[in-house]
C-alpha cells in the first residue's frame, strides 16, 4: 500500500464505530465516546515564521489563527522538512523525509547555468511514489471519508491514487496562475477545479467554500486536507483589500500591501473553517492543526529576527507556525519548545488512530514514541534533546534580479544538509566540505558561527549526520561538474559559507 499530512481537524477520539447521521452530529459530540474524531489539516503555503501573530508578530493582524493557537498547544521550535514547497508537502503526506521519499525540490534540481554549480546535483523526481503509505491511506483504512480540497503539487497523478476519496483544485501547479476567477492567465489554467465558480472569487475564498460544503455534507467521520495555495505567488489581491495597508507599506514597515492582503484573507477562511464546525457542532470535539509548508518568501515579506527566507537552511526557510487544537483533549493557551517536523504528524495519526478508549484531558497516556506529537502537545511534554535533519543535494538560483540587485552574488541554496541537535543546529555545505555552527535558541539570527568555538560540538553533529544519511540510504550530489568554470564561482557563491 502506501505511506503520510497540515491543518488538522480531528473530533473527540473513541471506539471506532459508524458515524450517525447528520441530525446527530450535537447529540454525538456530547457523547463523543462512540464517535470517531474527523481531521482537517489547513496547510499554508510559504507563510513565513513572522506571517501570524501566533508567536508574537506583529508583522500582520491574524486574530483567527491567534485565537486557533489560545484554543491549544503552539510548537514553537516546529520546522517543515525542507525549505520549499514539494519535498516538504511529501514528509507531510508520508512522514518521511525527502532523503527517504525522493522529491527533493520543485522541478529541476540543476536550476542555474552549469558554469556556476560546482558539483552535478542528484536527479529530482516530482511524482509522489504511489506505493508509498499516506495520511489518507491511514484514515481510509479506518472507515473515513477522505478528500483534498487545494494544492497537491505532488505530480500529476490524481490525489484519488493516494487514498483521497475527492479531490478539488488539487493540481500539480506549484501555484496558480492567478487568484482572480477563472484563476486562469494566457493559457495557464488551474486544473481539477469542480464546482461553480463565481465572479471576482478570490481563490482562497473558493476553497473555503468548498471546504465549509464539504464539512456540511459529511455522514461519516472524514479527513480533510485543506492546503491553501496562498500565500504562494502570484503576489495579488483586490484593490480595495489592499487600502489599508497602503500606508504601512509606503512607510516601509511591510514589504507588500498586496501581500498583507492576502495574509488577511487567509486569516479570514481560517475563521470560516472554525465557524462551520460550530456551527456543524463538531468545534469542541475537532483537532485543528495549522501550518505552512516552508519560511516566508523574501522579496513580499519579513522572516526576521530569523536569518533566511524560502528555499535556504537557515532557520527562516525551515522555521514554520505549527498549532494544534483540540478543547475537549488538548491543553489551551499553551506552548511546547520540542523541536518537531512535520513528518511527526504521521507517527501521531498512527498512534491517533490505534487507539481504542476514550481521550479525555483527565486521563494519562505515555506516548508510544518520541515523534508522537499530538500525546506530547496533550501530556505538555517537552522533549527538547530531539535531533531533526535536513536534506537538500540540489541547486536552487535566485529568480531575477535579487532585490533589485543584477549582479547578487549567492545562490538561494547549494547542495547541502542540516542537522538540529538539542538548541544547535549545523549546516553541512556539500560544494565547500564546510560547516555553520549556531545555538539556533540563543541566536536564532544565526550571526555567531561556533564551528572555532565548539569544534567537538560541530564535529560530533556532522557525524551524526552523515550517520543517519546513511542509515536512510540518501542518494548525495559527490560527483564535481565538468562544466563548472572557478573563475565565474565569484559571481554566484553558495550562501553556506
Amino acid at each position: 500500500m502506501k505511506l503520510f499530512i497540515l491543518a488538522l481537524v480531528i473530533t473527540n477520539l473513541g471506539v471506532m464505530t459508524a458515524w450517525a447521521h447528520s441530525d446527530d452530529k450535537v447529540s454525538q459530540q456530547k457523547n463523543s465516546e462512540h464517535v470517531q474524531p474527523n481531521v482537517i489539516i489547513i496547510y499554508a503555503d510559504d507563510l513565513g515564521i513572522m506571517d501570524t501573530g501566533i508567536y508574537g508578530a506583529r508583522q500582520y493582524d491574524t486574530p483567527n489563527i491567534n485565537g486557533l493557537a489560545s484554543s491549544g498547544v503552539s510548537f514553537t521550535q516546529a520546522y517543515a522538512n525542507a525549505a520549499n514547497c514539494a519535498p516538504s508537502r511529501a514528509s507531510l503526506m508520508t512522514g518521511l523525509t525527502p532523503a527517504e521519499h525522493g522529491i527533493l525540490t520543485v522541478g529541476s534540481s540543476a536550476r542555474g547555468e552549469s558554469k556556476y554549480r560546482k558539483l552535478i546535483p542528484v536527479p529530482n523526481i516530482t511524482e509522489l511514489d504511489s506505493s508509498l503509505t499516506t495520511v489518507a491511506d491511514l484514515f481510509k483504512q479506518q472507515g473515513y471519508s477522505t478528500a483534498v480540497i487545494g494544492k497537491w503539487h505532488l505530480g500529476k497523478v490524481s490525489p484519488v491514487e493516494y487514498g483521497f476519496d475527492y479531490a478539488n483544485a488539487a493540481s500539480h501547479l506549484g501555484h496558480p496562475p492567478s487568484y482572480f476567477y477563472p484563476y486562469s492567465k494566457r493559457k495557464r489554467e488551474l486544473i481539477g477545479l469542480k464546482g461553480e465558480g463565481r465572479s471576482n472569487e478570490f481563490l482562497s475564498d473558493r476553497i473555503t467554500r468548498e471546504a465549509t460544503q464539504y464539512i456540511a455534507q459529511q455522514q461519516k467521520p472524514f479527513l480533510l486536507y485543506l492546503p491553501f495555495y496562498a500565500v504562494h505567488t502570484p503576489i495579488e489581491a483586490p484593490e480595495a483589500w489592499q487600502q489599508s495597508h497602503k500606508k504601512r507599506e509606503q512607510s516601509g514597515e511591510i514589504k507588500s500591501a498586496a501581500y498583507a492582503a492576502m495574509v488577511s484573507n487567509l486569516d479570514n477562511n481560517v475563521g470560516k473553517i472554525i465557524h462551520q464546525l460550530e456551527e456543524q457542532g463538531l468545534r469542541d470535539n475537532t483537532l485543528v492543526i495549522f501550518a505552512s509548508d516552508n519560511g516566508g518568501y523574501d522579496p513580499a515579506t519579513s522572516s526576521l529576527p530569523f536569518r533566511g527566507y524560502k528555499s535556504s537552511l537557515f532557520e527562516g526557510g525551515i522555521r514554520v507556525p505549527l498549532v494544534l487544537s483540540w478543547p475537549t483533549v488538548l491543553p489551551t493557551d499553551s506552548q511546547n519548545a520540542t523541536p518537531v517536523q512535520m513528518s511527526d504528524l504521521f507517527a501521531g495519526f498512527t498512534q491517533l488512530l490505534s487507539s481504542t478508549s476514550m481521550l479525555t484531558k483527565r486521563e494519562v497516556v505515555e506516548p508510544s514514541f518520541t515523534n508522537d506529537i499530538i500525546s506530547l502537545a496533550r501530556e505538555g511534554k517537552e522533549i527538547r534533546d530531539r535531533s531533526l535533519f535536513w536534506h537538500a543535494p540540489v541547486y536552487i538560483d535566485q529568480f531575477g534580479p535579487y532585490r533589485g540587485n543584477p549582479d547578487y552574488p549567492y545562490w538561494k541554496h547549494t547542495p547541502g544538509a542540516a542537522i538540529r541537535m538539542g538548541d544547535y543546529k549545523l549546516i553541512h555545505s556539500d560544494e565547500t566540505g564546510k560547516q555553520l555552527l549556531f545555538n539556533v535558541v540563543n541566536d536564532c539570527s544565526e550571526q555567531n558561527n561556533l564551528t572555532k568555538q565548539q569544534p567537538e560540538l560541530a564535529a560530533r553533529m556532522h557525524e551524526a549526520l552523515l550517520t543517519w544519511q546513511d542509515s536512510v540510504n540518501a542518494p548525495r550530489a559527490t560527483e564535481a561538474n565538468p562544466e563548472y568554470q572557478a573563475k565565474n564561482a565569484i559571481k554566484l557563491k553558495s550562501i553556506y559559507e
